[in-house]
């Protein structure tokens, strides 16, 4: 029989309404047992940059090690869309599995479709992101084919006016459809269970049906996988 095994859950900045957003959605999978953890408040409120992400993933690491947290669970998913600092430095310090949501992601959509795309946060072309993906998938490929950005904040996805939000979303939606992808990522921790949104901007654009893919939900049932393969 598989043994138990207890994943933390770990929301990288300090805006407690995006774990409140992962409570509500994530289902632990069968044998597991999720915790969620949100920094103290001198982790920035939201991540945009690298400065940001550094700055996160001190506060955060400082602090899972004074509360002993590292040693109490089984595996680790950072709720960043993004190769964030602290992937690395748990990596660094334990042989436990850790994951971002980045890179559960990309795992789960290149298993279900032929060609994956992002929407994500903020405005403009967003490079560290096109690192990234290049980074873990060893290459540049055919089989990325974007990512739109939304023009929300990360904590607006989760506060903000809800129809503006929703517009938003569906929009991006739409632009990456129509740039091939059969598959669709959530970009960000804030844009946990908007799958049912963004495959109607989808079917509104006059698109073809798309699937969704959600890292945190993809991660957990990774992770969980890993952290009983784990020995």
């Amino acid at each position: 029989m598989s043994r138990s095994v207890t994943l933390l859950v770990i929301n990288p900045n300090s805006s407690q309404s995006v774990t409140a957003g992962l409570q509500e959605v994530l289902v632990a999978p069968p044998g597991a047992t999720l915790e969620f953890y949100t920094p103290p408040n001198n982790a920035p409120p939201s991540i945009n940059d690298i400065t940001t992400g550094v700055l996160s993933g001190a506060a955060c690491y400082a602090d899972l090690v004074d509360k002993n947290l590292i040693d109490k669970h089984d595996g680790f998913l950072v709720c960043c869309f993004s190769d964030h600092p602290l992937t690395h430095m748990l990596r660094e310090n334990t042989n436990k599995p850790v994951m971002n949501i980045l890179e559960s992601a990309i795992a789960h959509s290149l298993l279900i479709g032929e060609r994956f795309g992002i929407i994500t946060t903020g405005t403009g072309y967003k490079y560290i992101y096109y690192a990234d993906v290049r980074n873990f998938l060893g290459a540049t490929s055919d089989r990325f084919a974007g990512l739109i950005t939304t023009g929300l904040g990360v904590v607006e996805l989760r506060e903000g006016e809800r129809e503006h939000v929703e517009t938003k979303v569906k929009e991006a939606s739409a632009k990456i459809a129509a740039q091939g992808a059969d598959v669709i990522i959530l970009g960000c921790a804030g844009m946990v269970g908007m799958e049912e949104l963004v495959k109607q901007g989808v079917l509104d654009a006059g698109l073809q049906p798309v699937r969704i893919v959600d890292g945190a939900k993809a991660g957990v049932q990774i992770l969980a996988g890993l952290a009983r393969l784990s020995t």
